[in-house]
C-alpha cells in the first residue's frame, strides 16, 4: 500500500473537499489570490483571513519527471509513472500525477482537468487527465 497524506490541521480542508470530490484551496479573503499548500498568512498581504474556495478543475502542465525506477516497495507497480506540475487556472502550482495516457504522450502546455483516486474511506487523491 502507497503511503497516505498526513492531515495536519491547516491542510484537513484540502483533503475533505477532495473526498467529496472537489478541488478546493485557500483563498485569501483581502486580496483574493489562491495559495498553495496552505498557511497561516497571505504570502501577497499577510491577512490571516482565508476562504476555502472551489476551483474550477482545470489547468496546464507545466513540468514533469518520469520515475524508472521505485525507491519504495509499494510503488513497484507503478512504474514507470509521472510526477507532474500542474497550474491550475486559479495560478497555484499542485504537484500531482497525469493519468490515463502514456508518460511519452506529456507535453508542456496541454490542458488537463482535475479526477480522484479514492484509495480509502478517508482519502481521495486529486489527480489530472488530458482535457
Amino acid at each position: 500500500m502507497k503511503p497516505l497524506p498526513t492531515a495536519l490541521p491547516l491542510e484537513r480542508p484540502y483533503w475533505e473537499h477532495a473526498q467529496s470530490h472537489r478541488l478546493a484551496l485557500q483563498r485569501c479573503d483581502r486580496c483574493q489570490v489562491f495559495r498553495f499548500p496552505a498557511s497561516p498568512v497571505c504570502a501577497e498581504c499577510d491577512s490571516d483571513q482565508y476562504t476555502w474556495t472551489d476551483l474550477c478543475g482545470t489547468g496546464t502542465l507545466v513540468s514533469w519527471v518520469i520515475f524508472h525506477k521505485s525507491y519504495f516497495v509499494s510503488f513497484n507497480d507503478a512504474i514507470p509513472y509521472n510526477v507532474a506540475l500542474v497550474k491550475v487556472d486559479e495560478g497555484p502550482i499542485l504537484c500531482t500525477n497525469v493519468i490515463d495516457i502514456d508518460n511519452d504522450a506529456l507535453k508542456t502546455g496541454m490542458r488537463l482537468k482535475v479526477v480522484f483516486v479514492d484509495v480509502n474511506e478517508q482519502f481521495s487523491i486529486p489527480k489530472f487527465v488530458p482535457l
